[in-house]
């Protein structure tokens, strides 16, 4: 069966997220299953890689790009929810985020299927939230990657979107290493960046790891560097596409996130080393965290934040019962990415039907 997998967004390597990086991952394991699987996305002009495939589709005549270099087919585009001219059409598409339902609207028209996949709460939040009934979706199907999504959907639209959490190989992010650090990964305000500073300023005999995600501003970039520099027990560190490197190095997790999480892939990436995770209790992270951490309110004073750290970080009974609890809740076959592939591939074999 050919399939793709569409996202308004940018890909790899233009955007580093949890949606990137899970597309990435079914794609291949897709593929790997003998399906014809390629991702559509938009095309970001924000850097060189973006420049270049734009002037080369350009030169083609051509509203679309194409790139083989992550190992399938990438089809970019400015407006991929708009314009399909040159994109090799699949038997059905699974629409991911930014635009989901123009995007459906658009293939529909073609005579293609979509599967709506909800990374986010697009349908709920923001300015480009749905405003259609229930019957004026262009979907066959719905997924949801959490049962928190799931839950958001169905209070709005009276679906029941089948859940399949993002999917991970453990073998790539499990490190046997004894880490040294409170790790925070992405640091931006709606991760919980001034909560994390103010963490680690009540806490300086420990030391923390922060590690780079999103692109900053320059002004942003200038306020957290004036940040750290009073803060010596705070390494920064660049985004790394290896990140069991990074977990080798971290003992717990810290995840203020200050927004509706529909899940968090960092707190499962780090749960298959054990790893446990310190987290507000934003959106579905309480789903992800399970027993394998402890949650606060993501509004609860800094001081509590830093009183649960140092309690987490020098009490061995606890640390070892909640690294137990963590490996156990990792292991859950929500997660077993076999079950979750059979269950995607159903779904959409039966929409492409």
């Amino acid at each position: 069966m050919s399939l793709l997998l569409a996202s308004g967004t940018p890909h790899l390597p233009q955007l580093f997220g949890g949606l990137e990086i899970n597309t990435h991952q079914i794609a291949l394991e897709l593929n790997g299953r003998g399906h014809r699987t390629a991702v559509l996305s938009k095309l970001s002009l924000r850097d060189f890689f973006g420049a270049a495939l734009f002037l080369e589709s350009r030169a083609r005549l051509s509203e679309i790009s194409v790139d083989r270099t992550l190992g399938y087919d990438v089809y970019r585009s400015l407006k991929p929810w708009k314009d399909l001219r040159g994109l090799a059409l699949p038997k059905v598409v699974v629409v991911q985020n930014g635009n989901m339902v123009q995007m459906g609207r658009t293939f529909r028209n073609r005579g293609i299927s979509s599967v709506a996949y909800l990374h986010g709460l697009e349908f709920d939040t923001g300015p480009r939230a749905w405003r259609e009934t229930e019957g004026e979706l262009p979907f066959s199907s719905y997924i949801a990657n959490s049962s928190y999504t799931a839950a958001r959907f169905k209070s709005k639209f009276g679906i029941e979107p089948a859940v399949i959490p993002p999917i991970f190989r453990p073998e790539h992010y499990r490190t046997p290493g004894n880490g040294k650090y409170v790790t925070f990964v992405n640091p931006v305000p709606v991760k919980g960046l001034d909560l994390a500073l103010a963490i680690a300023e009540l806490s300086p005999g420990i030391p923390f790891l922060f590690v780079r995600g999103w692109p900053l501003s320059s002004k942003s970039e200038t306020q957290l560097r004036r940040h750290l520099a009073r803060l010596p027990n705070v390494r920064l560190v660049a985004r790394s596409d290896d990140m069991k490197r990074i977990y080798a190095e971290t003992r717990v997790l810290l995840v203020p996130s200050q927004w509706d999480e529909t899940w968090g892939r960092v707190v499962s990436e780090a749960q298959f080393s054990g790893i446990p995770v310190l987290s507000s209790d934003s959106g579905g992270l309480p789903e992800s965290v399970g027993p394998g951490g402890v949650l606060l309110r993501r509004d609860d004073a800094a001081e509590l934040w830093a009183e649960q750290l140092r309690r987490l970080w020098s009490d061995s009974a606890l640390y070892r019962m909640k690294r137990e609890a963590t490996l156990s809740h990792a292991g859950r076959p929500a997660l077993d990415i076999g079950c979750q592939m059979d269950q995607l591939v159903a779904i959409t074999e039966r929409a492409a039907a």
